[in-house]
């Protein structure tokens, strides 16, 4: 029973393991295509130069929205399953959504938090990859808005 009980334990633990370092990557994969696409289609609006950048910052937005949302898909799996735990009795998709938007803003209002070592650690991961993903599109967003904005003296291609 011992054993049975040990080896439960250990595949909980790994598909902990493979959720906390995939949804990450994941979350950084996307961000990347995103960022891909949005330049692509910056370049395409060049002779609209406002409307390029509108667009750029959109579809970072939408971006991060939706790593959101795969992050708060991936809270509430595991919850499910039990593989970790937060201090909300029963809750749904949109509670794991709204708590990963806290979590991936770094906001962390405190009405939902992680009360095991694995949701812990999630949230810690959660946390880094929505900063670094934030800075990244601000970052991404200066540079369209300088390359754009900065094609010629021109009072027009200005903000």
């Amino acid at each position: 029973m011992a054993a049975r009980r040990d080896a439960v334990a250990g595949e909980e633990l790994t598909v902990l393991t493979t959720a906390i370092i995939v949804l990450p990557l994941l979350a950084v994969r996307m961000h990347y295509e995103f960022l891909v696409l949005t330049s692509k289609l910056v370049q395409a609006l060049s002779g609209h130069l406002r409307a390029g950048v509108a667009m750029a910052v959109t579809l970072a937005l939408a971006a991060h929205v939706v790593e959101v949302i795969v992050f708060g898909i991936g809270w509430f799996v595991l919850i499910e399953a039990e593989l970790v735990e937060v201090a909300l009795p029963d809750l749904t998709m949109v509670d794991a959504i709204y708590f990963s938007g806290a979590v991936y803003t770094s906001l962390g209002f405190g009405d939902i938090v992680p009360v095991s070592t694995g949701g812990k650690f999630l949230a810690v991961l959660e946390t880094i990859t929505g900063l670094v993903l934030i800075a990244w599109t601000a970052s991404f967003t200066y540079f369209e808005m300088q390359r754009h904005w900065m094609q010629g003296e021109n009072p027009e291609h200005g903000p």
